[in-house]
């Protein structure tokens, strides 16, 4: 048996329609399966309920792996900027909406002409993982929807500037 460490998060509303999050903190068997790990956060919240008056109308659970993916890179590339997004827009089932994911500090290497290469491997395996179903997790859409097909890819930019200037603060 492996430990991971992860939290439960309960969704808890008050009779003000004021809903807040109350995670507690967790320590997981790797053996287990996901029903066994629900199954354990649901007793846990069996036994908040009744000592707090807010209702819980949800509960979550995060599990955190203590390092990154097998495989990934030791450091970031020069060229990493996470305000520099690709945007990835999906269509979705039974919603004529699209659904965007947007990937922090898009590679250099996967822009060609100030605009995301769909032709370039890497990128095509990554649409192709999101609209493929896994074989225990699928990606889907905040609605809960299956996404179907990517409709078009653009190059965006989201602030951080409160965390890079944390980060970039040098004191003369």
């Amino acid at each position: 048996m492996a430990t991971k460490h992860g939290h439960f998060a309960y969704k808890m509303l008050d009779k003000l329609g004021v809903e807040v999050s109350m995670p507690l903190y967790v320590r997981l068997d790797d053996t287990k399966t996901l029903a066994q790990v629900l199954t354990d956060a649901n007793l846990l919240g069996q036994q908040l309920d009744p000592i707090s008056d807010s209702q819980i109308t949800d509960f979550e659970v995060r599990i955190k792996n203590g390092s990154g993916v097998s495989g990934g890179k030791s450091s970031p590339a020069a060229t990493a900027e996470n305000e520099r997004t690709g945007l990835f827009n999906f269509s979705q089932s039974t919603s004529p909406y699209k659904f965007g994911i947007d990937v922090p500090s898009i590679a250099d290497s996967k822009i060609v002409n100030g605009k995301i290469d769909l032709a370039n491997a890497d990128i095509a395996a990554f649409i192709a993982a999101m609209i493929a179903a896994g074989t225990a997790a699928t990606p889907e859409s905040t609605s809960l929807y299956t996404l179907l097909a990517l409709l078009d890819a653009l190059l965006t930019f989201r602030k951080h500037r409160r965390a890079e200037s944390r980060r970039s603060f040098e004191v003369a």
